[in-house]
């Protein structure tokens, strides 16, 4: 028999007249038992809800957005191939950012609008896995050609419920930073028609996001050929912390960088 098999027994059996000792070690072991047990059910649950936190959160952002100081970023082509070089990214991706809001019918709501470039942008984030109704096909302009002109634009399912949206109705987009009149600053407002309703599972991002392309964006907000900075994704998120710190020895002081989930 075994050592430690031979000890182990010798503590779980008691002699006759020892059989309350014995109950007790039962009731011990059994108590560890379900302890270790219950420990190792918390720790997978809250391990399980890690990752899925970190999915829907990667899902919408990338790993690491590089903008530049106090200014839209006018040469993002040759930033965007310099970016590629750099080991460890694998895709790179322009897009804009600002808040308007949405006006459909007495319903309206604020918003950060995103202006996408379709095609690359499936590279970096899984923003086009997450769409539920529509496609994210519906924001490229050549979709829109045919008797409505009108530009696709995407939102998520929870604010697509508060402004009682579906596909293919339209809705306006109001900037407060418009154009300036002898009567004052006024709105700047321009139709689109919902062409996508996409769903990644956070509140907070379903609620308060919308998508455009990237040349409606750069023509509603009056940028011209200019983004608002560039998308990376690359090949261990857990390593994005040096990678950022490599970019921004390398480009220069005039980019920064703000990583995401880590």
């Amino acid at each position: 028999m075994p050592f430690e098999l031979f000890i182990g027994l010798r503590y779980l059996k008691a002699k006759r007249k020892a059989t309350f000792i014995s109950i007790i070690t039962i009731i011990s072991t059994a108590g560890v038992t379900l302890g270790v047990m219950a420990l190792i059910v918390v720790l997978a649950v809250m391990t399980g809800f890690e990752e899925d936190l970190k999915e829907k959160i990667l899902g919408t952002n990338a790993h690491i957005v590089v903008i530049r100081n106090g200014a839209p970023m006018e040469d993002y082509r040759s930033v965007i191939e310099k970016l590629k070089t750099f080991k460890g990214v694998q895709a790179a991706t322009p897009f804009i950012y600002n808040q308007v809001m949405l006006s459909s019918g007495k319903n309206v709501s604020g918003v950060v609008l995103r202006g996408i470039d379709v095609a690359t942008d499936r590279q970096v984030t899984r923003l086009s896995k997450s769409v539920v109704e529509g496609s994210i096909d519906g924001l490229d302009p050549k979709m829109g050609k045919g008797s409505d002109t009108t530009p696709g634009l995407m939102v998520g399912k929870e604010l697509a419920k508060h402004l009682n949206l579906s596909l293919g109705d339209k809705i306006n987009v109001i900037s407060p930073m418009g154009n300036i009149t002898p009567l004052g600053m006024m709105p700047r407002m321009k139709p689109f028609k919902v062409t996508g309703i996409f769903n990644t599972g956070m509140f907070e991002y379903d609620s308060t996001l919308a998508y455009v392309s990237i040349g409606q964006a750069q023509r509603f907000f009056d940028l011209g050929d200019t983004v608002t900075g560039i998308q990376l994704k690359v090949e261990d998120v857990y390593h994005t912390g040096e990678l950022a710190r490599s970019i921004n020895r390398d480009m220069g002081g005039d980019f920064t960088h703000v990583t995401g989930c880590r």
